[in-house]
């Protein structure tokens, strides 16, 4: 009867140490995926936010000139939605940060599109609406883009890239609230604008 117990103890313990080792081997394995993909999704995530600050710096001179019609004209190519490599697991991340990081490249679509509606109403010869509008979107979408690869590294323990001599994150916020403003002042006469249009003449009551 002892032998049988013991033999039943034993087959437990064996199996509870097979679990654990198997418990442990997944763990260790799943925070090895976890941290290759935040090294190299935060990598794409900082030259997504370096291509951002380079957008919000176009002024649309061209060594300081206009073009020859004295038009202002885009110089830096937007970067467009950033590519998240397909040989990851994402599942070996937090999901609500996967979402927010999986939910990106959709964000920055929709700005393109709000970019490309804003040529129809902008004007020569300086095209501020355009710019404005461009600006806007790409220094939000570049302080997103920061936040989403901080978390990363403070998650999973990646060293944040740091900026010696020139720090992206103070110029897109700086050019996010400058631009925020304008947009709103704009906003705010467009509205006017189809106000006067929508009533006309208004008469005056006595």
């Amino acid at each position: 009867m002892m032998e049988a117990v013991f033999g039943l103890i034993g087959v437990l313990v064996g199996s509870s140490i097979s679990w654990f080792q198997k418990y442990w081997t997944n763990k260790q394995a799943a925070k090895r995926d976890a941290r290759y993909l935040a090294i190299r999704v935060a990598c794409i995530l900082d030259k997504f936010v370096e291509d951002c600050a380079d957008v919000i710096s176009d002024n649309g001179l061209s060594y300081g000139q206009r073009t020859p019609d004295g038009l202002l004209e885009p110089q830096v190519r937007a970067p467009g939605a950033p590519i998240f490599p397909e040989d990851v697991d994402w599942r070996s991340i937090e999901h609500e940060l996967m979402y927010k990081i999986l939910s990106l490249p959709s964000e920055v679509e929709g700005a393109d599109r709000m970019i490309k509606f804003t040529e129809s109403i902008a004007g020569p010869p300086d095209f501020e609406d355009w710019f404005s509008e461009r600006s806007y979107h790409y220094s939000r979408l570049g302080l997103v883009a920061y936040k989403l690869s901080e978390e990363l590294c403070e998650n999973y323990g990646i060293q944040k890239k740091i900026y010696n001599d020139w720090d992206p994150l103070e110029a897109l916020k700086e050019e996010l609230s400058t631009v925020t403003n304008k947009r709103q002042k704009r906003i705010e006469g467009h509205k006017d604008i189809v106000k006067r249009v929508l009533e006309p003449n208004k008469p005056v009551l006595k």
